[in-house]
């Protein structure tokens, strides 16, 4: 606080000035404490093409947009025609907070994509989802290769007996296998 006494002529002015120090907060960040857990389902890439796909499945929300790899954001929670690769997945609020989460799409060849289709059909809970039913799990592209030869004993042949349990696969199913496995038995065949 500063008094001042200014004479001007026969008037004296008393002019207190009063000095109010300021400090500009920065309003709380909008972010801070905004995590999202990014969930999403994918289907791989098969043969080289662009045909994989990435769908999110939360968070979901009008205020909500998504982005693959630092692209341009979008509302739609759905990406398609997604060739083989890495890919960063981006979700951002109305307040512009961000999440990310990273995935990849395998290149599947296309016979190995009809035989990840039948153990994902008919092999849970017994060998997905972490199940390991007789010391097998399939949830890796590696064990299901690994497992070949015992996946065609149990599914396609019978021995010792028939799996998945409460019924044969169908005579198409179990030429699905065994055209995979007769190419090489990869992911790539």
């Amino acid at each position: 606080m500063k008094i001042q006494f200014l004479r001007h002529g026969l008037v004296t002015l008393f002019v207190l000035t009063v000095i109010i120090s300021c400090k500009k907060t920065d309003p709380l960040d909008p972010c801070t404490g905004v995590n999202y857990t990014i969930e999403f389902t994918k289907t791989e890439s098969v043969g080289g093409a662009n045909n994989g796909t990435i769908t999110i499945t939360a968070p979901l929300g009008d205020t909500i947009i998504y982005s693959l790899n630092n692209g341009t954001f979008q509302p739609s929670r759905f990406f398609t025609n997604l060739a083989p690769g890495n890919f960063i997945i981006t979700v951002k609020n109305q307040n512009g907070c961000t999440d990310t989460t990273q995935t990849a799409l395998l290149n599947y060849g296309p016979k190995y994509a009809l035989v990840r289709q039948i153990v994902n059909g008919y092999c849970g809970p017994c060998h997905l989802n972490n199940g390991m039913d007789g010391g097998k799990n399939f949830d890796m592209d590696a064990n299901v290769v690994a497992s070949k030869d015992r996946i065609k004993a149990r599914a396609v042949d019978g021995i010792p007996t028939f799996m998945p349990q409460g019924g044969q696969l169908t005579t198409i199913d179990k030429q699905k296998i065994t055209d995979w496995i007769n190419a090489g038995g990869r992911t790539s065949d």
